[in-house]
């Protein structure tokens, strides 16, 4: 994760902003911008074309975070990157559904869009946040309270989105690939929902989970967050000429622990 920090700007007068949502659906429309918004991330991406850096995609799921944060900043009139009850900034995004390997976040306060930006660009962290050619989206919130403008933006490195079917079935690809490439005959590829109910749960048991599993002889447990970079176990079962079926479960695990754009893969070995 990128490191975050707070901004506090000059109180000045400035009328009350007016959010406007363009589009009912937000699980499959883009957030609408206020015309503050807007202005803000125009700033934005101007400061990135200026640096020679490709301009930051809209990310509604990123916006989705922001506003709830920014709604947090208004009912505690203070700065803060995680209030009492609140989570980290990685789990807030991750509960959007975003896949992404790296954020941070911006916030402050202040009286117009303009004053907001030129004192995030002259602090050398906030500049380095907006400025970072390792993030590829943004989503940002402002609202007002009491003349005053409250602003989040939430900044990651957004990963290409997948269903668990569609990561499962690219796993099952890449793994067949790997076969092919050693020229061992084709394998019985076979999804299994407990499996899928596993890789869901905390086990990590695999002869537990074996027992379970009459007839199989290899378990592997891994996760990824890109479908064709296999684990060595499973470089390794692609390569073994006995096995004949595999059983799959693939679940959507973001986390701390092994990143938020990561699925868990659970796969059983048959002779």
């Amino acid at each position: 994760m990128g490191c975050v920090y707070t901004l506090r700007l000059r109180l000045a007068k400035n009328t009350l902003l007016v959010l406007l949502l363009l589009g009912l659906n937000f699980a499959s429309a883009q957030v609408g911008l206020s015309s503050n918004e807007g202005r803000l991330l125009d700033l934005l991406n101007q400061e990135r074309v200026r640096n020679g850096l490709p301009k930051l995609e809209w990310n509604y799921q990123l916006a989705e975070a922001a506003r709830a944060h920014t709604g947090l900043l208004v009912k505690h009139n203070a700065l803060s990157h995680q209030f009492p009850g609140e989570s980290v900034l990685g789990d807030r995004i991750g509960a959007t559904g975003l896949r992404f390997d790296v954020a941070a976040e911006n916030v402050a306060a202040g009286g117009f869009v303009e004053d907001v930006h030129k004192g995030l660009m002259d602090s050398p962290q906030h500049r380095a946040n907006i400025l970072n050619p390792k993030y590829n989206s943004i989503g940002l919130a402002i609202l007002s309270r009491e003349d005053e403008l409250w602003v989040t933006e939430d900044f990651a490195n957004a990963l290409p989105s997948f269903s668990e079917g569609q990561f499962r079935d690219a796993v099952i690809a890449a793994f067949r690939k790997k076969r092919e490439a050693s020229r061992i005959a084709s394998i019985v590829v076979n999804v299994n929902d407990h499996l899928h109910d596993l890789a869901c749960s905390e086990s990590n048991d695999a002869q537990q989970v074996l027992q379970g599993l009459p007839g199989a002889t290899t378990l592997i447990i891994f996760t990824s967050s890109v479908p064709e970079k296999l684990s060595p176990s499973m470089e390794k079962a692609a390569a073994d000429k006995s096995a004949h079926r595999l059983e799959i479960g693939v679940c959507f695990k973001p986390g701390k622990e092994h990143g938020y754009g990561s699925f868990r893969i659970l796969a059983a070995l048959y002779p």
